[in-house]
């Protein structure tokens, strides 16, 4: 042990100057904290991860936030690779499959996310030779439902749409939202699917000519603007959008409703290559997938938790489906169809739909 004897200290002070000795032994060095930069929701899914990045202090996080949809972000990325701003991408399967494509992302080693191992195997991205490709962080969906105290009468199907009693009373995602599969469940009442979108299109252009859409919505703040507002009662949005309106208004999800095709997504981190953090930012996804952060990103973000350690809050047992339901309910659609029709659908949209509102 070393003995730092009063007089032992005055003459080291001499010999190195006070201020040396004082930063030495006064007070342990600080580990030098990561400055991260992500791209994120608005609304309620930011501000989820905003109390996650609180509960922490090994990384500082720049918010990003997304403008319309995840996928609209991927021309920005394209236009500047291989420089890349952003450690982090949020985003869902559909984003996730066009970065894979690109060959944009980190391969993800799961001994670098160990809370990976309490993640749904099958559920995790992974690249055409099985590396994995993103991390997941919750499951929500996209669907229909509409505010239970405004809305003049219960919703049961499409058809319903259509009925006069709705005039204006439609907030409808506008094209770069939820990769148009708003547009998708109209073709699969119609008949169709992703791959045969005639039906929706002519079911759209009947919608759009009703007067029955009183908004369209082209961000999320749009959704539940027009929802609190009371301006509009019914629509097809995401999780997040739908909890944000059910924090003070009765919502009725149509996730279980027979003819009205539910979504289901995960939500989760695109780790970008060429980026110095890479370590902080794999440090950073594996704390926001614990049982604890899970189950806090449920409760104010809006989406159910994938890992299997965290509590599901009740209000978010709609999407909890058995294998049979699945099966009835939910639409899984062809993602590299849905990617590779964006562009022709938002000129469709433009072209036969935008006029007519």
């Amino acid at each position: 042990m070393v003995d730092l004897t009063r007089r032992r200290i005055l003459t080291l002070v001499g010999a190195v100057g006070a201020p040396a000795l004082i930063g030495r032994f006064a007070s342990p060095a600080r580990a030098a904290v990561a400055e991260l930069t992500a791209i994120e929701w608005g609304g309620d899914v930011v501000e989820a991860m905003k109390q996650i990045a609180a509960a922490q202090s090994s990384v500082k996080i720049n918010w990003v936030l997304h403008q319309g949809g995840a996928g609209a972000i991927l021309p920005k990325i394209k236009a500047g690779w291989p420089h890349v701003d952003y450690d982090y991408v949020a985003g869902w399967e559909g984003s996730f499959n066009s970065m894979i494509k690109e060959d944009w992302l980190e391969t993800i080693n799961p001994a670098d996310v160990p809370n990976l191992a309490d993640i749904p195997q099958s559920i995790i991205m992974k690249d055409a030779k099985g590396a994995i490709k993103a991390v997941p962080r919750a499951v929500g969906g996209m669907y229909f439902g509409y505010r239970t105290d405004t809305v003049p009468f219960q919703i049961t199907k499409v058809d319903d749409l259509f009925d006069k009693r709705l005039k204006g009373a439609i907030c409808w995602p506008g094209p770069t939202q939820s990769m148009m599969l708003q547009i998708v469940a109209l073709a699969i009442h119609g008949g169709g699917d992703e791959k045969n979108m005639e039906p929706g299109w002519k079911l759209m252009k009947d919608l759009a000519k009703s007067g029955n859409i009183g908004r369209i919505a082209v961000t999320d703040v749009d959704f539940t603007n027009s929802f609190t507002s009371g301006e509009t009662s019914v629509g097809f949005f995401a999780e997040p959008s739908w909890a944000a309106v059910a924090k003070n208004f009765p919502v009725t999800r149509l996730t279980k409703q027979a003819g009205m095709a539910t979504f289901l997504y995960q939500s989760g981190f695109a780790v970008m290559k060429n980026r110095p953090n890479l370590k902080a930012t794999l440090d950073f996804v594996n704390f926001c997938i614990s049982p604890q952060m899970s189950a806090l990103y449920a409760k104010v973000a809006g989406e159910a938790p994938l890992n299997a350690k965290a509590v599901t809050p009740d209000n978010l047992k709609h999407l909890s489906y058995s294998a049979q339901e699945l099966a009835s309910f939910v639409h899984v659609p062809d993602f590299n169809v849905v990617l590779s029709q964006q562009d022709a659908w938002a000129k469709r949209w433009e072209s036969d739909i935008a006029p007519l509102l």
